[in-house]
C-alpha cells in the first residue's frame, strides 16, 4: 500500500478589516505543495478555469457595501477592490470551488484527519480563523494542526538574529527560493503573491537552519 504523502496546503486571504469578528473575504489564494516545498499541478473539472493557476488556485469574491470595508482597505486595496467588483463570486461558490479543488488530492478524503494536508502561511492562525467562519466545506478537507511561517521567522531573526526574509517590495527574493511555475508578480495585499512569498520564506528559513547544522 503506498505510504500517503505530506502536504502542505499553502492559503492566504485578503479581508476588509483586522476586526476578524467583523472582516469579509475580498480574495483567497491556494497552492498545495509536498513537503519539499514544490507546488502540485491540478486542474480539477469543474472549477472555472480563470480561478485556476498553473500552481493553484486565486479567486475574488463580491465586494460588501463600502461601510463594511475599513478606512485603511479602502485607502490601500483600491487595485484589489476594483477586481472584486469586477470578478468576485459569492462565498458560497468560493467555498464550493475550493472544495472540489481539494478532492483531487486523495490525502484530503482519509479518515484519519492527521493524515490530511496542513494549512500553512503566515500568520495562519487570521486565515484559519475566517475559513472557519466562511469556508467550511474547504477547511473539513484539511488537518487539524497549523503550520506558520511566522514561528520560524522569529526564532531564526530573535533566537538566531540572523537577517529576515524580504518579501514585500522585494519580488526578487521570492523568485530566487519559489519552486513554483507561476511568475512571482504581484506584492502587497495580493493573496497569491502572498501564498508564493511564504512558500518562499520557509525555503529561506530551512536552507538557513541547514547552514547551521552543516557549520
Amino acid at each position: 500500500m503506498t505510504e500517503p504523502r505530506y502536504l502542505y496546503c499553502w492559503f492566504d486571504i485578503e479581508y476588509t478589516t483586522l476586526e476578524l469578528e467583523r472582516a469579509k473575504l475580498l480574495q483567497v489564494a491556494l497552492v498545495v505543495s509536498d513537503d519539499g516545498l514544490n507546488p502540485i499541478a491540478h486542474k480539477p473539472d469543474g472549477v472555472p478555469p480563470e480561478l485556476l493557476t498553473n500552481d493553484g488556485f486565486s479567486a475574488c469574491l463580491a465586494l460588501p457595501p463600502r461601510e463594511e470595508i475599513s478606512d485603511h482597505v479602502l485607502e490601500h486595496y483600491q487595485p484589489l477592490l476594483e477586481m472584486c467588483e469586477r470578478e468576485g463570486r459569492s462565498v458560497e461558490e468560493i467555498d464550493s470551488y475550493l472544495s472540489l479543488y481539494l478532492d483531487g488530492f486523495p490525502e484530503t478524503r482519509d479518515e484519519n484527519i492527521r493524515v490530511r494536508p496542513t494549512l500553512a502561511g503566515n500568520s495562519i492562525y487570521a486565515d484559519y480563523f475566517l475559513a472557519r467562519r466562511f469556508l467550511p466545506r474547504f477547511l473539513s478537507h484539511l488537518n487539524y494542526r497549523l503550520f506558520d511561517v511566522t514561528t520560524l521567522k522569529l526564532e531564526w531573526c530573535f533566537h538566531h538574529r540572523g537577517p529576515k526574509f524580504e518579501k514585500l517590495g522585494h519580488p526578487e527574493n521570492v523568485r530566487e527560493y519559489y519552486r513554483g511555475k507561476d511568475e512571482v508578480a504581484g506584492d502587497k495585499h495580493d493573496a497569491y503573491y502572498d501564498v508564493q512569498a511564504s512558500m518562499a520564506e520557509l525555503a529561506y528559513y530551512r536552507s538557513q537552519f541547514e547552514r547551521i547544522e552543516e557549520d
